[in-house]
């Protein structure tokens, strides 16, 4: 699997490692820590895997330690972190990793496990700060104190990117394809499957609930690489039931358009390109559809709406946006049927930045029509159209 991966991930697996952190200071920055209030310690500078990074709220020294904002660095780092009112506690949760502690007490707990705190969890000016060292290390990360340069330096190779969708966690183990959900978001990460990935650069997660099944999720990731990143493999699954169910890769080349995941009904959809799946929300296959076969070309296919009685799919090169009719298996080329003049010879002759139409599936009306906008290159303003099936 590779191995090289953006920084911006990195530094997003690296802050679940880090959520909260106590670092242990010399007596004399101790003292002079006591003798300074937390409004003037914004001199304390962070640096996150060699790169300076700036929290919302300045880290501040308090009795000895290094306090960092709890929300800010557990965001950046990949973790999730929360607050419990009702006993003054806070929690984060990680693959393999359950830490809380409870404000101003000298024990926390991780993984089940009772262990002593240096320094407890602190309110600040209405906000929560946890000692650098402590959460840093209960998950891996490395974290040094340089007292001269008033610098904390966290260092973690996080193998773990991390995305959702609402009240979802999902995090992907990059170098094994591992993955783990928690919902509601809050909840102890749940190990589901293995998703067969081979991840290349920028990764974008995103977590969808199918409506008809409890517990059953849709989850995408989607994987830009290259120079100048024009290449974009998506990979889709299916969870039932903390169970990684069904899943689908499919490769893009420049032009990379959203697929559906849901049909009209609230089946999940996997596509890889050519092959089109239906799934319903116990994990059975309903229906398969051959793309290339249905447009007429041999190419990996967007799809971008799925119905019981039409299927709106882009192949991939050719780049024309192409209604499918499932009654007739007819295919239609939707440029064809609106444009004109110059934005109709764009459609069929322009190569850059790639071939095709810039036409756009708005929705489905009431009366069943189907609702389009063009996207002119010319500066004209955008024309809306609609298309009725027979």
């Amino acid at each position: 699997m590779t191995k090289h991966v953006s920084n911006k991930l990195a530094m997003l697996g690296l802050a679940a490692l880090l959520t909260t952190v106590p670092l242990a200071c010399s007596s004399a920055t101790a003292t002079a820590a006591a003798a300074t209030s937390a409004k003037t310690q914004s001199n304390i500078k962070l640096t996150i895997n060699g790169q300076k990074h700036s929290p919302s709220s300045a880290p501040l020294m308090h009795k000895g330690a290094v306090y960092l904002p709890l929300r800010d660095i557990s965001e950046l780092l990949g973790s999730v972190v929360f607050w419990n009112a009702k006993d003054n506690s806070v929690t984060m949760t990680y693959p393999n990793r359950v830490i809380s502690m409870k404000l101003n007490t000298s024990t926390a707990m991780v993984n089940g496990k009772t262990v002593k705190l240096n320094s407890p969890a602190i309110i600040k000016d209405g906000r929560t700060f946890v000692p650098v060292r402590f959460f840093s290390e209960a998950i891996g990360a490395i974290v040094d104190w340089n007292a001269t340069s008033k610098t904390v330096s966290l260092t973690q190779q996080s193998i773990y990117a991390k995305g959702g969708g609402v009240n979802t966690t999902v995090w992907l183990n990059k170098e094994t394809g591992d993955v783990y959900l928690a919902y509601p978001f809050e909840a102890d990460p749940v190990h589901v499957g293995q998703l067969d990935i081979d991840v290349k650069e920028f990764l974008d997660i995103t977590a969808y609930s199918m409506p008809g099944g409890q517990q059953s999720y849709i989850i995408t990731v989607e994987d830009n690489y290259g120079e100048p990143h024009v290449h974009t493999n998506v990979y889709t699954a299916m969870i039932k039931d903390n169970q990684l169910v069904k899943q689908s890769k499919a490769y893009y080349f420049q032009r990379y358009e959203k697929n559906a995941v849901l049909d009209q009904e609230g089946n999940a959809v996997l596509n890889d390109g050519k092959q089109l799946t239906i799934i319903d929300e116990q994990g059975r296959i309903i229906q398969q559809y051959d793309l290339p076969k249905l447009t007429g070309k041999d190419e990996n296919h967007s799809v971008l709406a799925v119905a019981s009685s039409y299927l709106l799919v882009r192949p991939n090169l050719s780049g024309h946006l192409t209604l499918i009719n499932l009654k007739d298996q007819s295919a239609t080329l939707l440029y064809q049927e609106f444009l004109s003049g110059t934005d109709r010879e764009y459609a069929e002759m322009n190569d850059v930045p790639y071939w095709g139409d810039n036409l756009v599936f708005i929705g489905e009306a009431p009366d069943g029509s189907l609702q389009f906008e063009n996207h002119s290159p010319f500066g004209s303003k955008d024309k809306k159209y609609t298309y009725k099936l027979n």
